[in-house]
């Protein structure tokens, strides 16, 4: 049996660097967000468990799909609250129509942190337009068709993005996502 003499990029689930959690949930805090409504994504884990703890000023809710959660929070929006809808780059294939009647028709302003699961460690530090795997490099031109913005958040330098967003989809009164691009680290 013939073995890779080293591990190809595809081996390695989780290269050194990503938004650290601490990061992100200051950046939620700062935005207001009251509340997270969540298909939970295996990219984002690590922000998942500080909003949960009791003291985030965050409340979470979980949904089971995503259409769920868009419409969990479009109710909450609609109530004065201040929600963030948390899913992984699939579930924002599966959510496109609601988005589309929600905040483009409906004007409901909405973020999105959307994980890019299965993007290859060869590809980072790369256009995620240039990934091998549909639901990675479709996600942002899928978005820019539907005339939904993209913020790609890939470190801590890029957590300023996370305003932007908030900013754009008040502003425009629609939806904004922000591309969890990297592993959200633990710390």
């Amino acid at each position: 049996m013939n073995m890779p003499s080293a591990p190809s990029p595809l081996m390695v689930p989780n290269p050194p660097g990503g938004p650290s959690a601490s990061a992100l949930l200051k950046s939620l805090q700062d935005a207001g967000v009251t509340h997270a409504v969540t298909v939970p994504d295996f990219v984002q884990f690590a922000l998942h468990d500080k909003i949960f703890a009791a003291d985030s000023g965050i409340a979470s809710v979980l949904a089971c799909a995503e259409d769920q959660a868009l419409t969990t929070a479009t109710g909450l929006h609609i109530g004065g609250a201040v929600p963030v809808v948390m899913v992984q780059n699939q579930g924002m294939f599966k959510v496109a129509n609601t988005l589309r009647a929600t905040c483009i028709d409906a004007g409901i302003p909405m973020v999105f942190f959307v994980g890019q699961f299965g993007r290859e460690a060869g590809n980072v530090g790369k256009p995620m337009s240039e990934s091998g795997r549909s639901m990675v490099r479709l996600l942002e031109p899928t978005m820019q068709a539907m005339g939904v913005r993209c913020f790609v958040v890939d470190d801590d330098a890029d957590i300023p993005q996370v305003a932007e967003a908030f900013a754009h989809a008040k502003s425009a009164e629609t939806a904004a996502v922000v591309v969890i691009g990297r592993h959200v680290t633990w710390n």
